[in-house]
């Protein structure tokens, strides 16, 4: 999975010119990842998902009482 600082990094490589073929060598990965990030105008937002706990019932029993 590519962070936002390699996001960043392939935009800027491309305005310089560099080819990306050089970026995804560069970074370590497949030229296809460097051109799909290329194709997005933004970092993909990350969704965070509240997991349950094995607490989750005692906790809202506690609030009640």
């Amino acid at each position: 999975m590519l962070r936002k600082e390699d996001w960043i990094m392939i935009k800027a490589l491309h305005e310089r010119g560099v080819y990306q073929r050089d970026i995804a060598e560069q970074l370590g990965v497949h030229p296809k990842t460097v051109s799909r990030v290329l194709k997005r105008e933004r970092t993909p937002a990350r969704k965070r998902v509240k997991r349950a706990t094995k607490l989750d019932p005692y906790q809202a029993s506690s609030i009640a009482c």
